[in-house]
């Protein structure tokens, strides 16, 4: 029965032209307007019952009548800066989830590395050198905790730290291990001596140089993530200039004034629009590419000397030999402080003074399995995952406008969509010109202030990441021109030191390669459950928290 369908669509043709406007333009049905508007306004009263001039209009102007006031066209623009503001905190939602989830991880691990390394320092003294007592548990808690703040930005000097621990271990040492007596008139003279008398060897400038490398290379990897948060927070919070406004308002909201609700925008002319309004993020983008590359070349140099984790689980060791180094120069120690503070020499100590106890054998119940160091389950493999993820944004701000673009419907093959003025056919697609009328399209930064902010941020921490990324280069190439091993370290030998640094009469003999901790003593990141598997020290992941499980190595 089609003769009712066909006399139908002719009615509707003949009613449709009774509305017509000479120019071909028709009529737009206000009441459809009124209720989308009422939507976004709900109890306004400033749609019109039926179409209007529109003269007052400041920017949805139209050759034909409009169903738009001055009012509507008000809030249709404090509108559309809405849904720019939040369609910019959509499209950064990732980058953001990305870099605060993982500041918080390594900001945690790197804690825990420094409480694991802490409470292994604790209890090599108790079991190495029982005779020191809480004083020297006291001075190594101090050391971790200066360690820790260092990280977090304190204005703390890393030789210092080492200087006052050492300072405060020697009067210890002096009288509870070398037998000399201290009085209250000599204890400053004592705490100081240490460094004229070479009480520890070369062992407190070593720790000093590595500290220093590892904490610094630590220190700025966590303040180039957490600048990246900021910066990434100041992109989400850029308002719209007055012709930005203008011209997102004709981009999303002028057709509604011409009874075409929820049109989709010509490709090309959303890419104009956004270029306009996102005209000063280009200007962050060289910026932003240099931090993510910056960022990447330090995760990749935070091994050897500046990795953190591979110098806190040495310095047990270190301290260890330092101290022993002092034992085994009693007699020379004792004459040099006598004569340098004025004490009375000791009496010959018993030997079981400068005796202490070999460390107990290791547990046949430890899984000592070789681990990768750049494992995914270790700390570097975390940074490698994290700079790999990050990269996939090294065009964040030059994409910025097509990622919005991309959130519009887009239009149906060979359909209208609109250009600012009128649907079209002319939408961006191959080969055809894009027509991009209005002056509001045309580029418009954002306020320099805030751009301006940005960027100094970035040229700040970037400055930060050549400096400590330089300076890993040019020790590295000063380690090999000297004919020693690249970087200095060797996974070889037991306590990890360079034979150089020890020689017999220091008891040192079979001690070799000042190296990070053999494999089987670095820190491994554990999946939920996944530790009864491996008998490795673990950082175990519990949803967004991880726990150090301690196991010998």
């Amino acid at each position: 029965m089609p003769a009712p369908s066909v006399h139908g669509a002719l009615f509707l043709c003949a009613f449709l032209q009774m509305f017509a406007l000479p120019g071909g333009q028709t009529v737009p049905n206000c009441q459809e307007v009124r209720t989308v508007f009422h939507s976004l306004h709900p109890g306004s009263k400033w749609v019109p019952e039926n179409p209007v001039s529109g003269a007052d209009l400041q920017v949805c102007q139209t050759k034909g009548p409009t169903c738009c006031s001055k009012k509507m066209e008000e809030r249709y623009q404090v509108a559309a800066r809405s849904n720019m503001e939040s369609g910019l905190q959509v499209v950064s939602a990732q980058l953001k989830r990305l870099i605060i989830g993982n500041a918080a991880i390594f900001q945690e691990a790197f804690d825990l590395v420094l409480r694991h390394g802490r409470n292994s320092t604790l209890a090599m003294l108790k079991s190495e050198f029982p005779s020191l007592g809480a004083g020297a548990q006291s001075s190594i808690g101090q050391l971790f905790l200066d360690m820790s703040l260092y990280i977090l930005g304190s204005d703390s000097q890393v030789d210092h730290m080492v200087t006052v621990l050492y300072g405060r271990l020697f009067p210890l040492a002096y009288r509870r291990l070398l037998g000399g007596s201290v009085s209250s008139a000599t204890e400053e003279c004592v705490r100081g001596a240490w460094k004229d008398s070479g009480a520890f060897g070369s062992f407190p400038k070593l720790m000093m140089t590595r500290l220093s490398r590892s904490l610094l290379a630590t220190r700025v990897f966590l303040q180039a993530l957490n600048l990246g948060i900021e910066v990434v927070n100041t992109t989400d919070h850029l308002r719209p200039g007055r012709d930005c406004s203008r011209a997102l308002l004709r981009l999303w909201y002028c057709p509604h004034c011409q009874g075409m609700l929820g049109p989709p925008a010509c490709r090309g002319f959303c890419q104009a629009v956004m270029q306009g309004c996102l005209g000063g993020a280009a200007e962050v983008q060289p910026h932003w590419r240099s931090y993510v590359d910056g960022l990447g070349k330090l995760a990749g140099a935070m091994r050897g000397e500046q990795d953190m984790e591979a110098v806190v689980l040495r310095l047990p060791s270190m301290i260890k030999l330092a101290l022993r180094h002092a034992v085994n120069a009693r007699t020379r120690l004792t004459a040099l402080v006598s004569g340098m503070c004025g004490s009375t020499p000791p009496a010959r100590a018993s030997r079981s003074i400068g005796s202490p106890p070999q460390p107990p054998a290791a547990s046949s119940a430890l899984n000592t399995q070789a681990l990768s160091s750049d494992s995914d389950e270790t700390l570097a493999g975390l940074r490698r995952e994290f700079i790999f993820n990050l990269k996939g944004f090294s065009s964040f701000y030059s994409g910025l406008g097509e990622a919005l673009c991309s959130r519009e419907p887009a239009p149906a093959n060979h359909s209208l969509c609109w250009n600012g003025q009128e649907m079209t056919d002319r939408f961006a697609g191959p080969g055809l010109k894009r027509s991009h009328p209005g002056s509001e399209s045309r580029s418009n930064k954002p306020p320099e202030p805030v751009i301006s902010q940005i960027i100094d941020k970035l040229k700040h921490i970037n400055q930060l990441l050549r400096l400590v990324t330089v300076s890993e280069k040019r020790w590295r190439a000063r380690s090999r021109g000297a004919g020693g091993t690249v970087d200095g370290w060797s996974d070889e030998g037991e306590e990890g030191f360079e034979s150089g640094d020890c020689d017999d009469e220091d008891e040192c003999a079979g001690v070799s390669g000042l190296g990070p901790p053999p494999r089987r003593k670095r820190l491994r990141i554990f999946s939920d459950g996944s530790i009864g598997a491996c008998g490795h020290h673990g950082l175990k992941r519990k949803g967004p928290a991880l726990s150090v499980s301690a196991q010998g190595g």
